[in-house]
């Protein structure tokens, strides 16, 4: 078959990823009693509440929280880094309101800090914070696996073992820096099956955590990307061949692997970590 090219996955996005960056603002707007509409020019629909206003705001804090989520993710706003608020509202051409409430949403995910007077602060990195991150990746990941494992779709795991086979004949040790991170998106669709949205909710927030160390790390030990696709598929091999026990135990090998190469950021990056 003919894998997908790397760093590009829209065939996947849509149900693997659907809540990376909109999940709370999309939705209704939960507990106002409004709800949004498309109207076409010189049409209305009798008995529909539409506030135009609130629903502009909410576009707009949607496209804040997205630039600057992005930009912490993919490490190029960096912990311990100091954002302005106004320079933020220019850079994306709103007004503060906006971007208080993107802040506001990214502090609840523990990725910025408000200190009063000086700005907003890029949330630093600890140790235990890795460590935390990963043992609950470590309880979390295995047990939605096991849940969902019958529902996983051969074609779609194929096309998975097609780009990480690319990669390694590729010799490319690059990482995606974008939404569509690919490594992302694999661990999200094999937990995706489980049909449990707290669950799942919970492991998207681990996940953005997550796309932070492996940015940073990929600085640090580059051969660890080309490791990281080489487990990757033998997770894969193992989930086409219907082998459940064998496919959670490559991936429990896989995950202990990443968290001994997140512990790099300790020894090389003090800058970034807090007390």
């Amino acid at each position: 078959m003919n894998p997908r090219s790397a760093g590009s996955f829209p065939f996947l996005l849509p149900t693997v990823m659907p809540a990376l960056y909109t999940t709370r603002w999309q939705s209704p707007n939960e507990g106002t009693g409004i709800s949004f509409v498309q109207v076409t020019a010189g049409s209305r629909q009798k008995g529909v509440n539409v506030n135009y206003s609130a629903s502009m705001t909410q576009n707009k804090r949607d496209v804040v929280y997205g630039f600057i989520r992005e930009r912490i993710v993919m490490g190029q706003y960096r912990p311990g880094d100091l954002l302005d608020e106004q320079t933020l509202a220019r850079k994306n051409g709103v007004s503060r309101t906006p971007v208080r409430e993107a802040v506001h949403r990214l502090e609840e995910e523990g990725l910025v800090q408000v200190l009063p007077k000086r700005g907003i602060l890029v949330s630093q990195i600890s140790l235990k914070g890795i460590n935390d991150m990963m043992e609950a990746r470590y309880l979390l990941e295995p047990f939605l696996l096991r849940k969902g494992f019958s529902l996983l779709d051969a074609e779609r795991l194929m096309e998975f073992r097609g780009h990480e086979q690319a990669k390694i004949d590729a010799d490319d040790s690059h990482v995606e820096r974008s939404a569509e991170d690919f490594d992302t998106i694999l661990h999200l669709y094999l937990s995706s099956k489980a049909d449990n949205h707290y669950l799942s909710d919970t492991l998207h927030r681990l996940m953005t955590q997550n796309q932070r160390m492996r940015a940073l790390t990929s600085t640090l030990h580059s051969e660890r990307v080309l490791e990281s696709c080489r487990e990757h598929v033998d997770i894969l091999d193992k989930a086409i061949d219907g082998d459940l026990d064998g496919t959670v135990s490559a991936l429990q090998e896989h995950l202990r692997h990443s968290r001994a190469s997140y512990g790099l950021l300790g020894d090389f990056k003090h800058e970034y970590f807090s007390l």
